[in-house]
């Protein structure tokens, strides 16, 4: 499994690096096409838990988020919901009784989840010096995983959450907290992107973020009983297993950096 990983991870990042380098279009359809690849994981869980998938409206809401986050459209965020909301109402209302309450919640959260959150990459990398910001995120996003990976299998005794996945441990989530801070002290040192204070403080909570985000998307596999959200990437499962951390540390880093930008 390992070996899997390594190989798959020699093969995807330079493509993935590249990728954010070109930005403009080339990133926006790449985006997309991973986002749709998710939501079609996505609704294998709906499936399993019993729910019904609106998959066309939730198709288009993905395309007009990620047309409009590339557009730099104001309000792109409030345009993809109100697409998607009133397809879903016209598809509810011609098939009524069919969908409930809790599946048009659950098609909306899958919306949100995978579109909205993965959506952030294009805003960060439209931001000055956008490409060195997203290779800082993932590269914090990589060093908390290695080093969550091996302080867990070597120093792991104390279980950080065994309901929801319980391979965790404490002392791995704190090895990734290590790496990452070395990490991004390293990668700053040479682009000086932030003040240390601030580096040490993105480091820190997105390490954080993106433990959470693996622990939340590893509750959503445990909620319907899957093992990985698909096999698309050898050695790593699915889109959403592979981009889970991604999910919610891109769009708090975004918020952050603007937050910043204006305190500053």
């Amino acid at each position: 499994m390992l070996g899997l990983r390594v190989i798959s991870a020699l093969v995807g990042i330079p493509v993935l690096i590249g990728i954010i380098y070109v930005g403009d279009v080339f990133l926006a359809g790449s985006l997309l096409l991973l986002i749709i690849l998710g939501t079609l994981e996505f609704q294998e869980f709906i499936k399993k838990s019993n729910g019904k998938v609106m998959f066309l409206p939730v198709l288009l809401g993905q395309i007009v988020l990620t047309l409009g986050a590339f557009a730099q459209w104001a309000h792109w965020f409030s345009i993809g919901i109100l697409i998607m909301l009133l397809l879903t109402f016209i598809q509810g209302l011609a098939k009524f009784p069919q969908y409930n309450l809790l599946d048009f919640s659950t098609n909306l959260f899958m919306l949100i989840y995978v579109g909205w959150t993965l959506n952030h990459l294009i805003l960060l990398r439209n931001l000055d010096q956008g490409f060195w910001l997203v290779l800082f995120l993932f590269l914090i996003i990589w060093s908390s995983d290695t080093g969550a990976y091996f302080s867990g299998r070597f120093f792991g005794k104390n279980k950080l959450a065994p309901q929801v996945s319980p391979n965790k441990t404490i002392e791995g989530s704190i090895g990734g907290l290590f790496l990452s801070v070395i990490i991004g002290i390293i990668y700053n040192y040479y682009l000086n992107l932030f003040s240390l204070p601030i580096v040490l403080f993105l480091a820190l909570l997105l390490s954080v973020i993106g433990q959470m985000g693996d622990l939340i998307e590893s509750a959503l596999k445990r909620l319907v009983g899957v093992k990985d959200s698909g096999n698309l990437i050898p050695g790593h499962g699915g889109i959403l297993d592979r981009f889970d951390s991604t999910i919610t540390t891109a769009p708090v880093f975004f918020y952050l950096l603007i937050l910043l930008s204006k305190v500053g």
